[in-house]
């Protein structure tokens, strides 16, 4: 005869690396009898191995693929049930009795193993009902009951007491009360912090301020919408993200316009989602439709971006025109909205189709390449324009470099802003911002940030007569990104 001695039919482990097998450690009659947490949480995705002798295994694994590391419990989960029933008058072998012993056995190891976890009510009372929630919150709710019996207690000592910053007893808020009812009209005298009697002075806080409205309830609101609006009215414009890329599908006709807002005073608009906007078909309404205000796309273009805002909701909408201004937008499409902002600029090149670029935050453009404005072309002592791929009808900060080539040694080139007026190159004049040529027919390179004319030209002149190249990077468009 042998004794089974009490077990929770429970083993633990805690791998701290991947581990595929984890042993019941206690007897199974069936696959189904096995229940795995990892962590806390009851897992399902695994397989049991068992060796099966006459109906029992002792030998019991779980089995992950892949391995798993953490807190790991394998609990036996029988659900009590008869595999089998004996027939009447035949002799009982002592292997089926053993068997069915032995399930009975782990069924009431189980079941006095989950009776010890399970909530108790003293002898005599029925068990309360408790949710999910309720057991969940129980720890929560406890500690909350203890902090406000513990605040509660230092208000019956000292209704002054200041507990947490700005928190203190009813009481003492209610002899406040009273104090400023007696020293002070519509609580004048407590607002401009004084008690007891007042006597107005310079400075303070009149009832009508304090008040705000005349003393209602809905007629301060409304002055308080009023200030809000009022303020917001002084704003100063700018726009938050709304950046601009080449849509990944169709990068030579659309627009990718990223999330963002647009602010001018008072007025606001957010999108709220990537709106994508076409350049070769008239504005309609919707992501992926058309985007001009009017006409049809051109070869070497610049096309202003326009952020729209839908009069009745708020809606984000975009609009691409010509016009460098907000006043020069051909409204005709856009019946219900009203033009915020612009947020952006985009070329085209010879063929129609839109320049390949990056935008980054503080409204500035790179090429996809750099541009080869000109190359190997002859440059005087001359001051003269020179005409750069930037946008048209508005001054921008050209991102150049260049490369500038004389027969003449000790001879600068100069590249220039136009509002500059005529410059001389030259250590003796203005300088240079190409190096000094130090052989002859060498080369000397250089760059700079210049700004543009309104034509998208920038000034060039060297101190002999030589060869220039002028590469352009990109350029920087404000419309009011700071970030």
């Amino acid at each position: 005869m042998s004794t089974a001695t009490p077990d929770d039919r429970i083993s633990t482990y805690n791998p701290v690396v991947a581990t595929t097998q984890f042993a019941a450690g206690f007897p199974v009659f069936d696959n189904a009898d096995i229940g795995v947490t990892v962590d806390g949480v009851e897992r399902f995705d695994f397989t049991v191995t068992a060796t099966y002798t006459a109906g029992i295994s002792t030998d019991a694994k779980a089995v992950f693929s892949p391995g798993i590391v953490g807190d790991v419990v394998v609990f036996g989960k029988r659900a009590p049930r008869r595999s089998s029933r004996f027939i009447n008058g035949s002799p009982l072998s002592i292997p089926d009795q053993n068997l069915a012993l032995d399930t009975l056995e782990a069924e009431a190891q189980e079941a006095a193993r989950e009776n010890r976890r399970a909530h108790k009510a003293p002898y005599g009372e029925e068990g309360g009902v408790f949710t999910a929630s309720d057991v969940g919150n129980a720890q929560a709710n406890a500690a909350s009951a203890a902090a406000s019996a513990a605040l509660a207690a230092k208000w019956a000592e000292n209704g002054d007491l200041d507990v947490t910053p700005g928190k203190r007893a009813s009481e003492y808020w209610a002899r406040k009360a009273q104090e400023w009812a007696i020293g002070g009209v519509a609580g004048v005298g407590s607002f401009n912090s004084r008690t007891g009697p007042v006597t107005a002075q310079s400075g303070d806080y009149s009832s009508a301020q304090i008040s705000r409205g005349g003393g209602s309830v809905e007629t301060a609101l409304a002055a308080i919408e009023a200030d809000i609006t009022a303020t917001k009215g002084l704003l100063l414009s700018g726009i938050e993200d709304l950046l601009l890329s080449n849509n990944s599908g169709n990068p030579n006709t659309h627009i990718d316009i990223g999330t963002g807002k647009a602010r001018v005073g008072s007025v606001v608009v957010a999108n709220l989602a990537t709106l994508t906007k076409r350049i070769n078909a008239t504005w309609v309404a919707g992501s992926g439709n058309g985007g001009l205000d009017t006409g049809a796309v051109a070869a070497n273009g610049t096309y202003f971006l326009y952020a729209l805002r839908k009069v009745s909701d708020g809606s984000f909408e975009a609009v691409f025109s010509t016009s460098a201004t907000i006043a020069g937008v051909n409204v005709s499409l856009l019946a219900g909205y009203t033009i915020v902002k612009c947020i952006g600029v985009v070329l085209t090149n010879a063929s129609s189709v839109i320049r390949p670029f990056i935008m980054y935050p503080r409204d500035e453009y790179a090429f996809v390449g750099p541009i080869a404005e000109v190359t190997n072309t002859t440059i005087t002592t001359t001051s003269a324009l020179l005409a750069i791929t930037v946008p048209n009808g508005v001054r921008v900060k050209a991102n150049l470099r260049f490369m500038f080539s004389s027969s003449a040694t000790t001879a600068s080139a100069l590249f220039s802003d136009p509002a500059q007026g005529v410059l001389v190159a030259g250590g003796n004049n203005e300088g240079g911002n190409v190096g000094t040529i130090q052989v002859a027919s060498g080369f000397a390179c250089g760059s700079d940030e210049i700004w543009t004319n309104t034509s998208k030209q920038i000034r060039r002149v060297s101190g002999a007569t030589g060869n220039m190249w002028v590469w352009n990077d990109g350029f920087h468009f404000p419309c009011g990104r700071n970030a």
